[in-house]
């Protein structure tokens, strides 16, 4: 019996061990609250779920707060980030350092490939089967967003550069429906015909507000409720676009990003 139960043990490590894993990208802390419900879920249901972040967000002042810009914002909000990491539960996060808002300039082609070699490089650490990242909008069409997003499909898309190259990319979208709350998605919404994907995160709208309760440098409780508010109304549900792949489309709107990875 002691020898049935080490072997059961063991197979189910091994089996939570071999679960695809999944690395998502954005720009400044706070930003991974727009998928916060899908990445507590599958951080819960045991895959390794890791978060890029590109920068400290050192510019991000906000009136409430009364910190200027600069390295101690930056350092606040690193440990916002810290906190909205361990409330989702997610495996780990890694903070790139790049300047906040200072990737995304212009014509400037160094600091953009500086940061592509820097997600490839994690890419390669990490492994992940499936990677997530803001889409051209940027949902609220911030420059860093916007460039998190095209860094992050330029590190995927060349391939030959990649030693474990994952197998689909999304982009976090907000759908064209009624249950798009307009002051946050601010006129970017996606028509609804383009969304791919839909990932059932209503069980844990718990833990994405508890990871956006962290972020008190950014946000009032007002606009928090708010934000509580837009997690309801949307039911825990984020919308992605499958923006590239090596499995194949869809042929029907997905409900799992890991679907056909073997």
């Amino acid at each position: 019996m002691r020898t049935f139960v080490l072997w059961l043990l063991a197979g189910t490590i091994a089996f939570a061990a071999d679960k695809p894993a999944l690395l998502a990208v954005f720009a400044h802390p706070d930003d991974e609250t727009i998928a916060g419900p899908l990445l507590a879920r599958y951080a819960k249901e045991g895959y390794k779920v890791h978060l890029l972040t590109l920068t400290a967000g050192q510019l991000g002042t906000a009136e409430h707060a009364k910190i200027p810009a600069g390295d101690a914002l930056g350092a606040l909000r690193t440990k916002e980030l810290a906190c909205a990491v361990d409330k989702l539960g997610l495996s780990g996060h890694t903070l790139l350092g790049f300047k906040d808002q200072g990737f995304a300039v212009g014509w400037a082609a160094e600091p953009m490939n500086d940061a592509a070699n820097r997600v490839r490089e994690a890419i390669n650490t990490l492994r992940p089967d499936v990677v997530i990242t803001f889409g051209p909008d940027g949902i609220t069409g911030h420059p860093d967003h916007r460039t998190a997003g095209n860094i992050t499909t330029q590190a995927f898309q060349q391939r030959s550069l990649l030693k474990y190259p994952p197998k689909k990319l999304y982009y976090v979208a907000f759908p064209d429906s009624p249950n798009t709350p307009g002051e946050w998605a601010a006129g970017r919404e996606v028509s609804a015909e383009f969304i791919t994907t839909e990932v059932d995160g209503g069980p844990f709208i718990d833990a994405a507000f508890a990871a956006i309760q962290c972020h008190q440098s950014q946000w009032t409780p007002e606009t928090m409720a708010g934000l509580r508010k837009m997690l309801e109304s949307q039911k825990g549900v984020v919308a992605l676009r499958l923006a590239l792949s090596t499995v194949g489309m869809p042929q029907a709107r997905e409900k799992d990003v890991f679907e056909r990875i073997p």
